[in-house]
């Protein structure tokens, strides 16, 4: 290859690059509501990973989220809802979010992640000894495997470790 097609061929395999990873992780949450609101308790999820019904849906049922009672009112609660449903998976343009949406139904409005099609499915390998890890607190704990997963990376190959025997960590091998 010549000189002149050599640069130019490599700015390109770098913008290449660039635009994989970035597909590849959803955007982590900007607004500060969100992430002080909801990441007192857990991971402030990414609202790509739920379409718009299932976040109006979780926060109607605030009253009981997930056997706790909560309470997001006034000036919080629109702010909060506003970032969820302005970002859904139903209308982001991030490739990682329409693989949320993929196989769930036009009417299924889950309000776990855990619940998805998507979640399921990259999850199904995993031996149930995992699960009962006391590391684990419950299966949306993401952080504590996707160690990323607050920047939006919940990629196999960046960042992830699972529980191990005898206390260990150790990388996740797709057989």
């Amino acid at each position: 290859m010549s000189r002149g097609l050599l640069i130019p061929c490599l700015i390109v395999a770098m913008g290449a690059a660039v635009y994989a990873i970035a597909d590849a992780s959803l955007p982590p949450v900007a607004n500060e509501t969100v992430r002080s609101e909801c990441g007192d308790c857990h991971i402030s999820y990414q609202p790509q990973m739920l379409p718009q019904r299932s976040w109006r849906k979780l926060l109607d049922g605030l009253g009981d989220h997930f056997g706790e009672e909560l309470s997001l009112e006034g000036d919080s609660r629109q702010e909060v809802l506003r970032y969820l449903l302005d970002n859904a998976a139903d209308v982001s343009t991030q490739k990682q979010a329409r693989k949320f949406l993929r196989d769930l139904g036009s009417g299924d409005d889950p309000i776990r992640i855990t619940d998805t099609p998507r979640w399921k499915k990259k999850h199904r390998e995993l031996p149930e000894s995992v699960w009962s890890d006391s590391r684990i607190a419950f299966k949306g704990a993401c952080e504590v495997c996707h160690t990323k997963a607050e920047q939006g990376l919940y990629d196999d190959d960046d960042g992830l470790r699972v529980p191990g025997p005898g206390g260990t960590w150790r990388r996740w091998e797709d057989d």
